[in-house]
């Protein structure tokens, strides 16, 4: 059956890829989107043969660019693919995803493309950025805002800034991924026993501020100080590295990137997961961490202040130290609150579902009124 709508989304770097938030939110839309009644979807991303190659994964279709236009560079590898796809693919509707890409936004409305700029964080304020990149950042959000149909954020504290600058967003919250099956015996191996643990779980990045984490871990007293685990990596600073090598103890334990299984074996066992970044859209981590019922502890930015519904028993100051190593201390002492306040974060998340994401993003993406969301 022929489709009526075909709909694209450009910015990750792939439906397989778990790389960061933006891929988890792709990969999340995108399987549900398929699931619409004659919707064909297609998502871009990086290969790793010589060729364009076409592949499936479910009921969604990828478009993945040859291995060396992937070694070229995200904002090269993208305005490839974009090529690519409006020459071969040809959808009507183009989802932008990051500040980058939405740098084609006029381009493709041009093309009588109808474009949806999707942000999940203002990048241009991250500090890995200088020179170009940051001002290619900063254009990629001016198109986002003046040159696309819509634009969407997923925090409450990004529309609110737009709007004290007299741009209109539409906010669709991300939704809480489930947790995987755990990985049986992972714990035992690792050495590490259900709720006897701290997890951070995120890129190595200055922004993410795992500095912070290590310093107040750090100065917790001896009887209160579980091992700290550290899920992620991807940093793009070797000064930066070498100073979180420097600053961790021995009771830190560095994994590098995980994959889905052991990433919800660690969340759903974490006696606290903490935040410490202070540049987020919505936190997948976060939204994780509340799903599985988890205690958590992140810096009180506006984005992750909306999300834990501003309540102070979970937020820290940003980048205060000593008031991190307060609220560890505080909850590492008393179990029975810290089980309390995790099952009060899986209430407030109840609400966050990728469906009725799902639903209002089909909704913009066919300019219809209203959609009835399907689950799959």
């Amino acid at each position: 059956m022929a489709a009526n709508v075909r709909i694209a989304f450009v910015g990750g770097r792939g439906v397989d890829s778990r790389y960061g938030g933006v891929e988890n939110a792709i990969c999340q839309l995108a399987s549900r989107m398929a699931a619409y009644p004659r919707t064909e979807i297609w998502v871009t991303g990086r290969g790793r043969g010589l060729g364009f190659r076409r592949q499936r994964f479910g009921d969604v279709h990828a478009l993945q660019a040859p291995k060396v236009v992937g070694k070229l560079g995200h904002a090269i590898c993208t305005a490839i693919l974009l090529l690519h796809l409006m020459l071969v693919v040809r959808p009507q509707v183009v989802l932008l995803f990051a500040s980058g890409p939405c740098v084609f936004s006029g381009l493709l409305r041009l093309c009588g493309v109808r474009v949806i700029a999707c942000l999940r964080a203002i990048d241009s304020q991250r500090d890995g950025w200088r020179g170009p990149a940051r001002w290619i950042l900063r254009a990629g959000e001016y198109a986002a805002l003046n040159h696309a149909d819509l634009c969407t954020v997923n925090s409450l504290a990004m529309q609110r800034y737009f709007a004290g600058r007299g741009a209109e967003t539409v906010y669709i919250p991300n939704g809480i991924t489930p947790l995987l099956a755990d990985r049986v015996g992972y714990l035992d191996t690792m050495g590490l026993a259900a709720n006897g643990y701290l997890l951070y779980a995120g890129r190595l990045d200055p922004v993410k501020r795992l500095d912070v984490l290590l310093r107040a871990h750090a100065g917790l007293p001896k009887a209160l100080r579980m091992p700290l685990v550290v899920a992620g990596d991807k940093c793009k600073s070797a000064e930066y590295k070498r100073q979180l090598e420097q600053l961790a103890g021995t009771e830190v334990i560095f994994l590098g990137h995980v994959d889905q299984g052991t990433l919800s074996t660690l969340m759903r066992h974490c006696a606290l997961f903490i935040l410490p970044s202070v540049l987020e859209g919505m936190s997948n981590s976060l939204l994780s961490a509340m799903g599985a019922g988890r205690c958590v502890l992140c810096a009180d930015v506006e984005e992750n202040a909306d999300v834990v519904a501003a309540d102070r028993r979970y937020l820290f100051e940003a980048d205060n130290v000593a008031d991190l190593q307060r609220q560890l201390t505080h909850y590492l002492t008393d179990p029975v609150k810290r089980e309390a306040a995790g099952q009060a974060l899986l209430l407030i998340g109840a609400s966050l579902d990728w469906t009725h994401s799902t639903a209002r993003f089909y909704q913009l993406a066919c300019n219809v009124e209203s959609i009835c969301p399907i689950s799959n």
